[in-house]
């Protein structure tokens, strides 16, 4: 977090030292505007900035075109004002560009206080918004950044996430404990990947002119296996007596958590977890209605695991030659 915010204020600065001395240099009166204008228009990420600057520009020239045209019918004074101010805020909600209203208002203005139309003062108005969006827009695009090593970053921090979090389930499927300390891990948990989550989307958005989202790609699928190990955190609560399959099932995970990571080992635990599933099936009906009720818990487990290995599997056919460094 501390390196995002030194990396934006670096931004914010040269944006506005930028933008505010060409301004200078072109003759502008309203250069620290300019500035102001350009700090306004850096966002998080190159995809934001350059999005909402574009909406922003928009919005800014069609305020100017707007107020001029309505004040030079209706006159510089307070009713064409508020004729203005009534149609431009509602049509800049309507066509979802309102992100520009504060710097056309002061523009805007500007076209007020001048009190008449004309043409040279209309264009040094369009140069100030467009000399402080487009140089918010070029020093973000030039801004070098590392989007690549902090996604890889991201990645490994949620695969260590899910050993965890498997490596809970089996202990759980052991103990005879009491459940909440588990269920404070399992809330902590669930929210850390989130969280990491949406900082890779953000991320993400600073691969402007890149088509490639993989690592993205790979966190989302570790949020749906998330979900698959969820419920059998869940259906572990459910069990009212132990069974010898919890042990079986319990080893199984652990061998599992030593597997997950980027490479495809998936499909030999399926192999594996088949196995398991066909040995289960050789076994002595339930004799109580308590064991049926385990048995099927367990059994739907096994059917989380296979689903979970393959959500995996479905990624590396997606990615056949991924690398993630």
């Amino acid at each position: 977090m501390a390196k995002k915010i030194i990396h934006t204020t670096i931004q914010l600065v040269l944006v506005a030292i930028i933008s505010a001395s060409l301004a200078y240099l072109f003759g502008m009166k309203d250069y620290i505007l300019v500035g102001t204008i350009g700090i306004l228009s850096v966002s998080l990420t190159k995809t934001d900035t350059l999005s909402n600057g574009i909406k922003r520009y928009i919005d800014v020239v069609y305020g100017l075109i707007l107020s001029t045209l309505i004040l030079s019918l209706i006159g510089f004074n307070l009713i064409g004002l508020m004729t203005f101010l009534v149609i431009f805020i509602a049509s800049s909600f309507i066509f979802k560009i309102e992100i520009g209203l504060v710097p056309s208002l002061v523009l805007a203005k500007h076209v007020f206080e001048f009190g008449v139309f004309d043409v040279m003062f209309l264009l040094e108005e369009v140069g100030i918004i467009t000399l402080g969006v487009g140089v918010a827009i070029v020093i973000s695009m030039l801004y070098p950044s590392d989007f690549n090593k902090e996604l890889n970053r991201y990645v490994s921090k949620v695969d260590l996430m899910i050993k965890d979090h498997l490596f809970m389930l089996s202990i759980i499927l052991k103990s005879n404990e009491d459940f909440k300390d588990f269920m404070k891990h399992y809330e902590l948990i669930n929210q850390g990947i989130q969280d990491v989550i949406r900082k890779a989307e953000q991320k993400d958005k600073d691969k402007l002119f890149s088509n490639d989202h993989r690592y993205l790609a790979y966190l989302y699928m570790r949020q749906n296996q998330l979900s698959f190990i969820n419920t059998m955190y869940e259906a572990t609560l459910r069990i009212k007596e132990k069974h010898p399959y919890q042990l079986i099932i319990s080893d199984y995970i652990k061998e599992l958590v030593e597997a997950i990571g980027k490479d495809n080992k998936a499909f030999d635990r399926l192999e594996k977890l088949n196995q398991l599933r066909i040995n289960f099936s050789k076994e002595a009906l339930p004799k109580t209605r308590t064991e049926f009720e385990t048995r099927a818990l367990l059994y739907h487990m096994l059917a989380d695991l296979e689903a979970m290995l393959k959500v995996k599997v479905s990624f590396h056919e997606r990615y056949p030659n991924l690398e993630i460094n």
